[in-house]
């Protein structure tokens, strides 16, 4: 790896290899789902729409396709149990009863609950909600300020 020196004379710029910078690289353009990824086309429509948001974030790489296809993925399978939900109502839909009287909630429900989870870890990830840009930023410390890390290394080193 190549050190140098950057133009205000403040710590160093380290030049990546160029597989790393490929590997690091923001897509542009969001590509079109491969074929192996199984996705069908409401799932699709997901991905597209997921991923046009992942791609404002200008920090979407190819390895994060992965995500958007489990983004697309769980939306569906989400809207598809809301859609059960409200064709049966309450009782089928949120509520399933058993020939002994007992009650549990539906296994709609059940998916529901396990895509917003899902769909929280994705968002969490690319930084989607307030919440989550909120967690995403680096706190600005004042200028001449060290971190805890740099005077650790700076007392060990003696710089």
């Amino acid at each position: 790896m190549e050190v140098k020196h950057n133009n205000l004379g403040k710590g160093k710029v380290v030049e990546l290899p160029k597989e790393a910078q490929e590997l690091y690289e923001v897509l542009k353009d969001l590509p079109k789902p491969p074929s192996a990824s199984g996705l069908n086309d409401n799932q699709v429509m997901w991905w597209y729409w997921f991923g046009n948001e992942f791609l404002k974030t200008k920090q979407f790489s190819k390895l994060d396709l992965t995500h958007l296809q489990k983004a697309a993925f769980w939306m569906d399978a989400r809207c598809q149990a809301i859609k059960a939900v409200n064709e049966k109502g309450y009782n089928g839909g949120l509520v399933q009863k058993f020939e002994s009287g007992a009650t549990n909630v539906s296994g709609h429900v059940s998916v529901i609950e396990k895509a917003d989870k899902h769909l929280d870890e994705v968002s969490s990830h690319f930084g989607l909600s307030i919440k989550d840009r909120q967690k995403l930023k680096s706190e600005e410390k004042p200028d001449g300020q060290l971190d805890l890390f740099t005077s650790i290394v700076n007392k060990m080193y003696g710089a």
